[in-house]
């Protein structure tokens, strides 16, 4: 049996991306259908590689997970998911 060597090459010129840290906040607080409230302050982490505000992409809704995860509230299905209402930052 032959065994094939694979190699790995490593680019110089290329910046890894590394998963950082974020934070989102809540920026005002707004009634949500069905009686739920977002308030002014609440706020998550998580870990996302890359930006978080990406449009409708994976980063937005990294940020949409966190906040289903930690208070059980949809922002995106309640039309909140905007940096209007929730501001992002890196932790470093």
């Amino acid at each position: 049996m032959a065994v094939s060597a694979i190699r790995f090459v490593k680019s110089s010129n290329k910046k890894q991306k590394n998963m950082a840290l974020f934070k989102a906040t809540i920026t005002r607080t707004q009634g949500l259908q069905g009686g739920q409230i977002i308030e002014k302050g609440m706020s998550v982490q998580f870990s996302y590689f890359g930006i978080p505000w990406d449009g409708n992409g994976p980063g937005t809704q990294a940020i949409n997970d966190a906040f289903l995860r930690v208070y059980g509230i949809d922002l995106k299905a309640h039309q909140v998911l905007n940096p209007g209402y929730v501001e992002v930052v890196e932790v470093r």
